[in-house]
C-alpha cells in the first residue's frame, strides 16, 4: 500500500520553521510562528475498534487491532495562544476482520482518516511549553475491502464528529504531541448487519527537525 508518500506530500505547502539566529524559544512561540508539522511515530501508536455482525443469534463481535503506517498533524497557534488543527491524516495498515464477522476471513485496505477541515483546539497553557485540551474531529474515511484477493472500494461512510485531547510538550526546537480519539458507540453500519463502533486511537508525534 503506497499511502505513506502521500501523506507526506499532502502537507508540502506547509511553511516550517527555517534555520535562524533566532530560533524559537517555546512550543507556543513555535506554533504562532508557522505552521508547524508534526509526524507520526507509528512504533508510539495504536488502536482498536470493535467489528460486528448481526447472525440469528444476536450480534457476533470481535476485536480489530488497528496499526499506524504514517501521519501527521499540523498546527498553529494565534498570538492570544489558541491552537489550530489546521490538517490531520493517518494511513493505517491493513485491517484484518475476524471470520466470526462475516463468516470468513477479510480484511479492509487502504484505509485513511483526514481532517474535513481546520478544527479549533479548546486548549490551555500550562507554561509556554505544555499545553492539553480538547478537539471535535470531522474526519473523512476512505477504504477499500478485500474478500478471496478481490478489492472493492467502499463508499465513505457519513462518519459522526469524534472526540479527542491533544497534548502538546517539547520546548523550542521540537514539538511532541499526544492525541487520544475515542469515540463510543457505532460509527459505521451496513444494511444492519454489519457494524463498526467504539474507536479508541492513541497517536503519538512529533516535529521532524
Amino acid at each position: 500500500m503506497r499511502i505513506a508518500p502521500m501523506l507526506l506530500c499532502s502537507a508540502c505547502t506547509t511553511v516550517s520553521i527555517a534555520a535562524s539566529d533566532d530560533p524559537p524559544s517555546s512550543v507556543r512561540e513555535r506554533l504562532e510562528r508557522d505552521d508547524t508539522q508534526l509526524l507520526m511515530s507509528p512504533s508510539d501508536s495504536a488502536g482498536v475498534i470493535t467489528a460486528a455482525r448481526r447472525t440469528s443469534d444476536g450480534w457476533q463481535t470481535g476485536i480489530v487491532d488497528l496499526h499506524v503506517e504514517a501521519g501527521e498533524l499540523v498546527l498553529s497557534a494565534d498570538a492570544g495562544g489558541a491552537i489550530t488543527l489546521q490538517h490531520f491524516a493517518l494511513a493505517l495498515a491493513p485491517i484484518d476482520v475476524p471470520a466470526s464477522v462475516i463468516g470468513h476471513g477479510a480484511q479492509l485496505s487502504q484505509v485513511r482518516l483526514d481532517v474535513a477541515k481546520p478544527v479549533r483546539v479548546d486548549a490551555s497553557w500550562t507554561d509556554d511549553n505544555d499545553s492539553h485540551g480538547k478537539v471535535e474531529l470531522d474526519l473523512v474515511l476512505s477504504w477499500a475491502l478485500v474478500v478471496d484477493g478481490s478489492t472493492a472500494p467502499l463508499g465513505a461512510p457519513n462518519l459522526p464528529a469524534v472526540p479527542g485531547e491533544l497534548v502538546l510538550s517539547g520546548d523550542g526546537s521540537v514539538v511532541h504531541a499526544g492525541l487520544r480519539i475515542h469515540a463510543p458507540g457505532e460509527l459505521w453500519s451496513w444494511a444492519g448487519l454489519v457494524k463498526l463502533e467504539d474507536l479508541e486511537l492513541v497517536l503519538a508525534a512529533q516535529t521532524s527537525y
